[in-house]
């Protein structure tokens, strides 16, 4: 049985803490495609906006690539932890350019699911604001996470193709939903408790009348916030992996047992 996820966190990154550069490398990522994209592409798009203007075909195709282009950075950063995640619990220690190198011979299927990703998310979250049809795109958005959960770890492990993966992601999902619900829960209850207190600390420095305890208590806050927000996503990369591994070791046991039912019923007779 796989242990919590806080738990099975810890131990990996402690065993390996340099892991938490993927997930810092992606959050870099973010950042720094739509920064760098801004004078060339984005800066125009905006200035269309705030005149009243809709963006151009060319300029929504500028910002489509330009979403892209992070988020399948940042898919790659995510994919090349999980590379490691594996390495690590099967009691190899890489160095962490081998498993980039690993995550760049999935390139193309990697670059196809970012795609992909990216476009259903954008027709879920356009659908969520409709009103009237919030629950059913909510539904569907659990249903797609579901699906697809396992997506990465399956491209990253057996190498399989886009179809592939998404087909053998939702066969394993079934053998640890309840496993996946409690630990996003988990995951979810201490990030939002750290960024409460990160908030109340806040709220204490401007009633200080300080302003140089306000800058500081901003920069700290900020600093403690991007510390969360990698260390959240190493922590959910990790736990999916672990999750993977035990739920393809569940799968190999149900198909061991329905190949073996024939055969011991035949003995029988």
């Amino acid at each position: 049985m796989t242990p919590g996820i806080i738990r099975t966190a810890a131990r990996v990154l402690r065993r390996r803490p340099a892991l938490l550069g993927f997930p810092a490398l992606g959050l870099l990522a973010v950042a720094v495609v739509p920064a760098v994209a801004w004078l060339p592409l984005l800066r125009g798009v905006w200035h269309r906006v705030e005149d009243g203007g809709a963006p151009s075909p060319a300029q929504w195709g500028a910002v489509a690539l330009v979403l892209w282009t992070a988020s399948a950075l940042s898919g790659l950063c995510t994919a090349a932890l999980l590379h490691s995640v594996h390495e690590l619990l099967d009691g190899r220690r890489p160095p962490l350019r081998a498993s980039l190198a690993a995550t760049g011979r999935r390139l193309p299927t990697l670059l196809s699911w970012g795609l992909l990703s990216l476009l259903l998310g954008s027709v879920l979250r356009t659908g969520e604001s409709l009103a009237g049809l919030a629950t059913l795109f909510d539904l569907l958005g659990f249903s797609w996470s579901l699906l697809t959960f396992f997506v990465l770890p399956v491209i990253v492990v057996e190498g399989a193709g886009l179809p592939a993966s998404l087909r053998r992601s939702l066969a394993l999902g079934r053998h640890v939903l309840g496993r996946w619900v409690v630990g996003g829960l988990r995951l979810f209850l201490v990030t939002a408790l750290v960024a409460l207190g990160t908030l109340a600390a806040l709220i204490l420095a401007v009633e200080s009348d300080s302003t140089s305890v306000l800058f500081a208590s901003l920069a700290a806050v900020a600093a403690v916030l991007l510390l969360v927000a990698v260390v959240r996503s190493a922590a959910s990369g990790i736990y999916r992996m672990s999750l993977y591994r035990e739920a393809v070791a569940s799968a190999t046991l149900a198909e061991a047992a329905r190949v073996a039912a024939p055969a011991a019923g035949r003995s029988g007779r």
